[in-house]
């Protein structure tokens, strides 16, 4: 008889290892920190806990490939991206405090594991706060500090971030991990990139921005440098496998060729390019060119939530609407970009994004026990299990969230938060920021 830590059974297991395998009912076991066993029917093994999974898919944890650690949800709404930057983001920016960040950071990790998401990358203000309350947590976490040169007193620096680098590679070896992070070329200098490139090779980490999100953008590029941001970061040598871009919507066949031949990879943000009018990225030409794409929520400001399976839904039919073909972005695809597509965007492929005996046992399992998930089909029947996933579900389907062997929501519930304390910190922090920073709401 095996022994394991946990022992997950009774589930549909989905792998996402490969292909997209579907095992209709067999179990998962953990030890320590990384998955022991998966096979199909009753397993001989005797774990310390048990986990039943009947009518539960049982699958890799999701993966955020873009997002900011806000907490000013839903107070100035219905702006252009530019308007939105000056009048709401860089005055709150300007006066944010560690406190505020980690409170922040506090709420959007706590709904991040209760909708199944397991792994994060950020890239926002006070880093050193983000990643103690992820130490805390128990996520899994990439934090890259959001460098903004103009205006000054937005964001970081370049010395700020490099400072956070050094104090947080190998703190929290695998689970909390410092990148260098550049806002956008509208706020900073073709110096900063250089700079944080040259430094995430030094220092073998990556670097994530903001590009192409918006054709003012572009257009206020192409007239100040005559070129395309990918064509200048080409220029400059400041693109490579280790930068991931943020957005990329407005990219034409010569950017992509620049993606492509870099090895670039970009996240997906589907709901903030809609709220925003950003426009939609054009993501199946960049598959059909080998880019690596995953998907990501961008902030509470702009999404306004920071549910992966929404995030999937939207992503997959605006795709289709643009494209004007209802195969584009299917559910299979969709479902790889927000877990082992996402992990490759991070460079965490080897470790996380799909179920694999050695792997990191992050894991969540999914409540198909409702109306809105039904029918289910396995096995003998054509498969519904992925499109279910992708089309029907969301954050609050899920049941259990592990992280790194560790179950962080059980039954739809924080074990190590209590959700009442929390809130009362984040509204009393969040009232006192606004009234700081006074945004402009009208």
């Amino acid at each position: 008889m095996t022994q394991a830590d946990i022992l997950i059974k009774n589930g549909i297991i989905l792998t996402i290892d490969g292909s997209l395998d579907i095992i209709p009912c067999g179990y998962v076991a953990i030890a320590g920190d990384r998955i022991a066993a998966i096979g199909e029917g009753e397993p001989d093994i005797h774990a310390a806990r048990v986990i039943d999974a009947e009518q539960c898919v049982i699958m890799p944890g999701l993966v955020n490939t873009h997002t900011h650690m806000t907490m000013m949800r839903g107070v100035c709404e219905d702006k252009l991206l530019m308007d939105w930057l000056e009048q709401i983001c860089f005055p709150i920016d300007a006066s944010l405090t560690a406190e505020d960040i980690r409170a922040g950071a506090l709420m959007c990790q706590a709904e991040m594991l209760l909708g199944g998401t397991t792994t994060f990358i950020d890239i926002y203000r006070y880093p050193g706060a983000v990643a103690e309350v992820a130490e805390k947590t128990g996520i899994r976490a990439v934090i890259a500090p959001q460098i903004i040169d103009h205006p000054a007193g937005a964001g970081e620096t370049y010395a700020t971030n490099k400072t956070f680098v050094d104090e947080w590679q190998g703190r929290c070896p695998g689970r909390v991990m410092p990148w260098f992070g550049v806002h956008a070329p509208y706020s900073c200098d073709w110096k900063t990139y250089k700079d944080c490139h040259d430094a995430a090779i030094a220092h073998d980490v990556g670097i994530h921005t903001h590009l192409a999100e918006t054709e003012s953008e572009i257009k206020q590029m192409c007239e100040k440098f005559g070129c395309s941001p990918f064509e200048k970061l080409d220029e400059i040598g400041a693109i490579s496998g280790r930068m991931l871009a943020a957005h990329c919507v407005h990219v034409n066949d010569r950017d992509m060729d620049i993606m492509a031949e870099s090895g670039m990879k970009v996240a997906y943000n589907p709901s903030s390019n809609m709220k925003l009018a950003s426009g939609v990225a054009p993501i199946t030409e960049m598959l059909d060119r080998g880019i690596v794409v995953g998907l990501g929520t961008d902030s509470n400001l702009s999404n306004n939530n920071v549910d992966m399976f929404e995030e999937m839904r939207v992503g997959a039919m605006l795709q289709k609407l643009a494209t004007g073909d209802a195969r584009a972005l299917s559910a299979e695809t969709v479902i790889r970009m927000a877990t082992i597509e996402g992990a490759k965007c991070l460079g965490l492929e080897r470790e996380i994004g799909s179920l694999r005996v050695g792997k990191k046992a992050d894991i969540i399992l999914v409540d198909m026990g409702k109306p809105h998930l039904w029918p289910m089909f396995t096995g003998g029947m054509p498969e519904n299990i992925i499109a279910h996933l992708v089309y029907s579900a969301s954050a609050q389907d899920v049941r259990t969230t592990i992280v790194d062997g560790r179950v962080l929501v059980d039954e739809q519930q924080l074990v190590n938060y209590d959700l009442r304390v929390l809130f009362a910190y984040v509204q009393k922090t969040a009232a006192d920021l606004y009234n700081r920073a006074k945004p402009q709401t009208i």
